[in-house]
């Protein structure tokens, strides 16, 4: 499915304060996916994340995650996401505060967690654009080299794995690595999908993949957006 609009974006603090206002641990899969469908242009052409005064990571893919912990059963599960109680320590752990980045075997997320309405919720940089400040390119991971070296012309801009971010970003808890408001004014078209990887769980409290005929069943919740351009820096 695509989406073709223009549309003016917030700051992702504010984007993010409005979802919080009106998410709460019994909104619907149908208004859930709505609201990501609102927030997935501002990570996507609504700024950067500057990483001191070498790089900025431009999101080209954002996949949206949420696990209500209320007990009621029209609230909405993820069992897949990481932070969450009774998944990696036995009982509950503290939400994190707002925009947080939280590092995981997956990548890094950017949190937008309730506590007062029991849900976490993140945004994973699934694929991402690195440019070089000062030299004025961008860099592409070389597998070769297991490296990221400066882009050749016939070499896509983009980069898909996500867990190389290590190499760039350690959290926003740092002055260097910082979140920069930068709306683009660029026609926005987005590719939803479906996640990379997510299954449907048996089990709605841990991550069980559901096996129908010996093969693992999708998760078909659309909450995958990839901007179809490169950004015009």
């Amino acid at each position: 499915m695509m989406m073709n609009q223009r549309i003016e974006t917030n700051s992702l603090i504010e984007s993010l304060k409005s979802f919080q206002a009106k998410v709460n641990g019994q909104t619907s899969l149908e208004e859930l996916t709505e609201e990501f469908e609102k927030l997935a242009p501002v990570f996507l052409y609504g700024g950067y994340i500057k990483v001191r005064n070498d790089y900025r990571v431009y999101i080209r893919t954002v996949e949206f995650y949420f696990h209500s912990e209320t007990d009621s059963a029209n609230s909405v599960k993820d069992p897949i996401v990481y932070h969450r109680n009774n998944k990696s320590i036995d009982g509950d752990v503290p939400y994190f505060p707002l925009t947080s980045l939280h590092a995981h075997a997956s990548g890094f997320d950017i949190t937008f967690e309730n506590e007062k309405e029991k849900y976490r919720a993140s945004a994973l940089i699934r694929a991402y654009e690195v440019w070089d400040i000062k030299q004025e390119q961008y860099l592409f991971y070389d597998k070769s080299i297991q490296k990221f070296r400066f882009r050749k012309e016939n070499e896509p801009i983009w980069n898909g794995q996500s867990t190389y971010l290590y190499d760039f970003i350690n959290g926003f808890s740092s002055d260097g690595i910082l979140w920069i408001d930068a709306r683009s004014n660029q026609s926005i078209k987005l590719k939803v999908s479906k996640r990379q990887g997510v299954f449907k769980s048996d089990n709605q409290n841990k991550y069980s993949p559901t096996i129908v005929d010996g093969h693992k069943v999708p998760d078909n919740r659309q909450w995958s957006f990839t901007r179809q351009e490169s950004l015009l820096i």
